[in-house]
């Protein structure tokens, strides 16, 4: 059925979970973003604490083993592969699913918990194994040769025996698989491809090319030829040796390591200060510069098409990115993730650019990639374009028309284009370069340096938090905009939004500008169209009790999403009630006082609808109960109560200003047994709870998670 998945979650979102080491029990779930086989992909809400025994690694390993109510999942594990604390006191535990004792590749998933341990979101690509084969039914060698001879490699050298594995390829198939890496040789230079052979058929399912094209250092000479490192030549602290290429290639590599050192926190590309390593002179006339995995590597050009290649500070800063990359979401160099890769090596690349030699200012060069070095005999030209992505005869600026197929792992410069010009109207605003949308976006800030200091964060912090190997363009949009919302606030994230939209990226909405609704006054007569976008706005003063917003009549099937303080999308909003049909509502108890924002999404072509929100103030008063906690683990219960009527039970609970960590519950009568239909559980003794219930008998408890004290409960029911 069209919502299943959605029903599921909500039913089992309320649930009672038996963990209470986790303590995961009837939180709200917000689903903003599903795969492509309906996975949930980013999930947000109050899901738990990453509480109990063993390192956060294992705990947060627990916590999403048996977060079965959101994920289906069944014999997968997980392996930990990278935890850090960020500047917020946010921890993030990176988890490898695994199936059988192997890794799947390109399924990993992110646990996010503030600082007191409540886990806040949790995103990723899970993918479910149970139809997955447990044995190889080819040899390894048979397979690999075949995939192999499927990518084109001729006089291919192999580093190793092919090693057993499970992959998720750029469509969401899994497969068993045999990989290896093969090294060669084509009209791009020097490559290196960790590909992937199905165990069945042996045809090429994936693959992961390791070189990328484009402050302790070490820099060599190659002496034009194409053993690396080549001589060595210059070491930290050392003079310019005259040899022009060689100094660029060493100084700008402190400048980068200074940017990022300085604007990001970041110490070396592997955040333990690891040796930034380069060679000049790569080759003979040789027109490239690439990131191979342990170093950077310069051509020296042919002196028509391009002067040498470590000359320009953005190229430099260009491939340092690729291995930040690499260690952080270790974006897959293929397809769409490869394009963010790409995107994200400009991106950052010209924003070092911009700190380094304009003190953090854009100017007309921060859009171009390459111009310095990209024909010299043409003044003003460049190798990208980020502001008009088009303006070099390849690459694309609107997602619809992106590159598929193999060419050029599936379009990672071209349609890099994409995330470079939505980087850019973060940036400085405006619209699309070719009118592709309709969508204005406004900047970050107003002053252009601003601005750019915080869409840098905002993409370095979706990059080093939120993004996976496998993340595509949906996915580069939820983490950007989470990564918004985070640092900056709501008005950062729309314009993140905004940026998106008006490139077409998927999981938003594109067009049409938003229509005001007053309080009460139903909107009739709405139609759209299949995967149309509607959007409305109330604004709600201050001291509202709630907020109801109904869709209602009509023929087809329109969608609602409602989110504060910004235009909702497909992935990022605050609440979807997602039924069949246009009979859809959303009541908010003590709802934020400024602009909600509604968005009727054509699930199927719909007519006739009509949309009403109303706000108003409460004159009902509450009810007062006194107790008291002696300690830890403590619990008190009110009186039973009986409800006949179905309507919204509320409770306020105010515990010691400090010292004391009380959480509030509440439970309804079952048969014989008590069941939890709703929780509040913040770091403090003061809870609230807003629950609509049907009619039957209910109590509140009240428990010490730790610390004693007496505390008041405000109570009213229907």
């Amino acid at each position: 059925m069209k919502k299943l998945l959605a029903v599921m979650l909500l039913l089992s979102a309320s649930s009672v979970l038996a963990q209470d080491s986790l303590r995961f029990q009837g939180a709200q779930i917000h689903v903003r973003q599903t795969d492509a086989n309906g996975v949930p992909a980013f999930v947000t809400g109050d899901l738990g604490r990453l509480l109990g025994p063993g390192t956060v690694e294992n705990t947060a390993r627990a916590f999403l083993r048996n977060r079965t109510d959101i994920l289906p999942i069944q014999n997968e594990d997980f392996a930990a592969l990278r935890t850090e604390r960020d500047a917020l006191g946010q921890t993030h535990v990176k988890l490898q699913e695994r199936y059988n004792n192997l890794p799947v590749v390109g399924a990993e998933y992110i646990v996010h918990a503030d600082r007191e341990g409540r886990v806040i979101a949790m995103n990723g690509r899970f993918t479910p194994t149970s139809d997955l084969p447990r044995v190889p039914k080819m040899d390894a060698w048979s397979a690999i040769e075949r995939a192999v001879e499927q990518r084109g490699v001729v006089n291919g050298t192999y580093f190793d025996k092919p090693q057993l594995t499970y992959v998720v390829n750029e469509k969401g198939n899994a497969f068993m698989a045999w990989s290896a890496r093969v090294a060669y040789t084509n009209e791009q230079g020097p490559q290196v491809d960790l590909v992937y052979a199905d165990t069945t058929s042996g045809d090429l399912v994936y693959v992961s090319p390791e070189y990328k094209y484009a402050k302790n250092r070490q820099t060599y000479t190659a002496n034009n030829g194409t053993a690396l490192p080549g001589t060595l030549k210059r070491s930290e602290g050392s003079a310019n040796i005259g040899d022009a290429a060689l100094d660029a290639a060493h100084n700008n590599a402190g400048s980068v390591y200074d940017y990022y050192k300085n604007v990001h926190g970041r110490d070396s590309y592997d955040n333990a200060g690891a040796t930034l390593k380069a060679s000049a002179h790569y080759s003979t006339r040789y027109n490239n510069a690439f990131w191979n995995g342990t170093q950077m590597v310069y051509g020296d050009g042919d002196g028509s098409q391009f002067i040498p290649l470590s000359e320009d500070l953005d190229v430099d800063a260009h491939e340092l990115t690729h291995a930040v990359t690499e260690r952080t979401a270790n974006l897959n160099y293929a397809n769409e993730s490869g394009a963010l890769n790409e995107a994200t090596s400009d991106i950052l690349g010209n924003s070092c650019e911009a700190y380094t030699e304009n003190g953090g200012t854009p100017n007309a060069n921060t859009w171009k990639v390459g111009e310095d070095i990209y024909t010299p005999g043409t003044s003003g030209d460049a190798l990208r374009y980020m502001n008009n992505p088009t303006a070099d005869g390849y690459s694309k600026d609107y997602y619809p028309e992106r590159i598929t197929g193999t060419a050029d792992n599936g379009g990672v410069h071209g349609n890099s284009g994409i995330a470079n010009l939505a980087y850019y109207l973060m940036v400085m605003g405006g619209t699309h370069p070719r009118g592709k949308t309709t969508v204005s976006v406004t900047p970050l800030s107003t002053t252009s340096s601003t601005s750019l200091n915080m869409a840098q964060k905002i993409w370095y912090r979706a990059l080093t938090v939120y993004w996976t190997s496998s993340t595509g363009f949906s996915g580069a949009r939820t983490g950007t905009v989470s990564a918004a919302t985070d640092l900056y606030g709501a008005a950062a994230a729309a314009t993140v939004t905004a940026a998106w939209d008006a490139v077409g990226a998927p999981g938003g909405s594109t067009g049409g500008g938003t229509t005001v609704l007053s309080n009460g006054v139903a909107k009739t007569g709405l139609s759209g169209a299949t995967g149309s976008w509607t959007n409305f706005k109330i604004t709600v003063p201050s001291g509202q009790s709630k907020l109801d917003i109904v869709m209602s009549g009509g023929t087809g099937d329109a969608d609602m999403y409602v989110k504060f303080g910004a235009i909702p999308t497909s992935s990022v909003w605050d609440y979807r009630p997602y039924k069949t049909g246009n009979a859809e509502s959303v009541s908010v108890a003590n709802p934020a006082a400024g602009d909600w924002y509604i968005s009727l999404n054509g699930y199927a072509a719909y007519s006739s609808v009509s949309l009403t929100a109303t706000y108003s103030a409460s004159t009902s008063t509450c009810t007062t109960t006194s107790g008291s906690l002696t300690g830890t683990g403590q619990n008190w219960y009110s009186a039973q109560y009986t409800s006949s009527v179905s309507g919204s039970h509320t409770a306020k609970l105010t515990g010691p200003a400090s010292g004391a960590d009380f959480d509030l519950y509440l439970q309804k009568l079952s048969g014989t047994t008590w069941t939890q239909v709703a929780a509040s559980e913040s770091a403090t003794a003061t809870e609230n709870i807003t629950y609509s219930g049907t009619s039957g008998t209910y109590r509140w408890r009240v428990y010490s998670y730790s610390g004693s004290g007496s505390f008041t409960l405000c109570t009213s029911h229907p």
